[in-house]
């Protein structure tokens, strides 16, 4: 997600370190949090309306929310330490890229991923930078513990194809999925919706998910 830059957030995100990781070996989620409980992941949070929405209502699990865009992850951060009555302790921010994150966290050390909305490069040559490409799921794989899960949601019905595709080649598991969630009521009730998915929803668009989970 794209934002103009903003000069404040550079600041911003110092003077509040203590809910970033700054990484010096792989990110160890019993390290990083107080509370030993299970991780959860999301790949590009944008402004941080979903993973902020996650933490806040799961107070027994963990959230790091990973954006490559320091101005964007400053705003998500802000958002965070902002929103009225909200205890951060289950949520910390990572200023990362993702191309391989076996080199950022541990094995078997997250209990879901979420990929919410990715960059669906639509070219076909750069199919290999979408992050439900197969070599990505393979890497999924080796960061989940057993019974973790992904949960993917996009507007582009040509990622949620391209996506199924490279499921199939995967070890994983589909526990459900569809192309049109705003007209299931039953997976509309947990749902936690990012900034894009409102403005997608306002426009009329379907909204595909997608959840996989690693059975062994």
């Amino acid at each position: 997600m794209r934002l103009r830059n903003k000069n404040w957030t550079k600041n911003y995100i110092e003077e509040n370190l203590n809910k970033m990781i700054t990484l010096n070996g792989k990110v160890n989620p019993t390290k990083v949090f107080d509370k030993n409980q299970d991780t959860f992941l999301e790949v590009g949070c944008g402004k941080g309306q979903f993973i902020i929405g996650q933490a806040n209502k799961n107070k027994d699990k963990n959230y790091i929310a990973m954006e490559k865009e320091t101005t964007v992850i400053g705003v998500a951060l802000k958002k965070a330490m902002t929103t009225e009555s909200f205890d951060s302790s289950n949520l910390i921010f990572l200023n990362r890229y993702a191309e391989n994150l076996l080199d950022i966290f541990e094995p078997n050390s997250l209990k879901g991923i979420f990929l919410n909305f990715s960059d669906p490069w639509p070219k076909a040559k750069h199919y290999k930078k979408r992050l439900t490409y197969i070599k990505f799921l393979e890497i999924y794989w080796e960061l989940l513990q057993d019974n973790g899960i992904i949960e993917i949601k996009t507007d582009n019905d040509k990622l949620y194809d391209f996506s199924l595709e490279e499921i199939e080649k995967s070890k994983f598991k589909i526990v459900y999925n569809t192309n049109d969630l705003y007209s299931n009521d039953e997976l509309l009730k947990d749902n936690i919706a990012t900034e894009y998915e409102q403005k997608f929803c306002s426009l009329g668009k379907n909204i595909n998910k997608i959840v996989i989970k690693k059975e062994v």
